[in-house]
């Protein structure tokens, strides 16, 4: 395969993984939790995409509209139920919590939805397209500009917004926000619904290369939260690069570097990039905390 392709797979991968990594981020920068009940998020947000399109019938823009809605409720009522009431318990509570909230949800979706494979009924999915003289899969340019057009929102919900203004208020000085009147624990409420919401879009997007099983999250939860901590934890657009330098690592490491019965060893390659990287900068691409980083942008 030609270094371009490798190239274009990678940006793929790393689309998939910079959505989900945001997520992560955002809950760990602001209740310094490493949520595993994150990959649950994703796994609804794969399974509302394949519905809202096969059984409802919606078209691609109306399921992206619908995904990140849904995730976000769902998302922020399991937050409510188990992880803020025990928010000041500390991280390792949290961490463990969250496991087990995980699981709980995957069994629970696997009862509801079975664990036969439910593959996304569009048709352009199964064609491939070629741009630029590279011949690709239909989808992927639309993964990497979903990404990308998800990715200039956030920016602008962060910078843009006062909702970001007094995000990035609390992310910089909790204690100071909380005096000049900012409500942290309603914009922690806020933090669960764009992380769930950012969780989910990962989901639906992964469907569109592979389909959506429950165990879907929990395939990709620990690539996810690598890509975070490469970024530096806590850091929206250190998670973006991180998971964009993990998958060009993964596809190039598969396609150019590893012999063929070793195609399967991508990730432990980008693993070994995680902790070259971390040797060198502990706080991550970012330069951030990795065990204490409050800095949104």
């Amino acid at each position: 395969m030609a270094l371009v392709d490798l190239v274009i797979s990678g940006l793929e991968t790393g689309s998939f993984i910079a959505v989900a990594a945001i997520g992560i981020t955002l809950v760990y920068g602001f209740t310094d939790m490493i949520n595993f009940a994150h990959a649950e998020f994703m796994v609804i947000g794969a399974y509302v995409g394949v519905l809202s399109v096969n059984a409802l019938g919606l078209p691609l823009i109306g399921a992206l509209v619908l995904v990140p809605l849904v995730s976000a409720a769902a998302g922020w009522a399991v937050a409510r139920t188990f992880f803020m009431p025990i928010r000041e318990a500390g991280p390792i509570p949290l961490l463990v919590t969250s496991i087990g909230v995980g699981l709980l949800l995957r069994f629970g979706i696997q009862i509801t939805a079975s664990p036969t494979p439910r593959y996304l009924d569009l048709g352009f999915v199964s064609e491939t397209v070629t741009v630029g003289g590279v011949t690709m899969a239909s989808y992927t340019p639309l993964v990497i500009g979903i990404a990308a057009a998800s990715f200039v929102l956030l920016h602008l919900l962060l910078t843009r917004t006062t909702l970001g203004t007094a995000l990035r208020a609390m992310g910089a000085n909790e204690d100071l926000a909380l005096v000049t009147g900012i409500d942290t624990d309603r914009l922690r409420h806020y933090i669960w619904l764009i992380s769930s919401a950012m969780g989910g879009l990962a989901g639906f997007l992964l469907t569109f290369p592979l389909f959506a099983i429950p165990s879907l999250g929990f395939q990709q939860i620990i690539i996810v939260i690598a890509a975070a901590i490469l970024g530096g934890a806590g850091s929206v657009y250190g998670a973006i690069a991180g998971a964009y330098v993990l998958g060009l690592t993964i596809a190039i490491s598969t396609g150019m570097l590893l012999p063929a019965w070793g195609t399967n060893l991508g990730t432990t390659v980008a693993f070994v990039v995680l902790f070259l990287v971390l040797l060198v900068r502990p706080g991550g691409i970012a330069g951030a905390e990795v065990t204490k980083m409050r800095e949104v942008a």
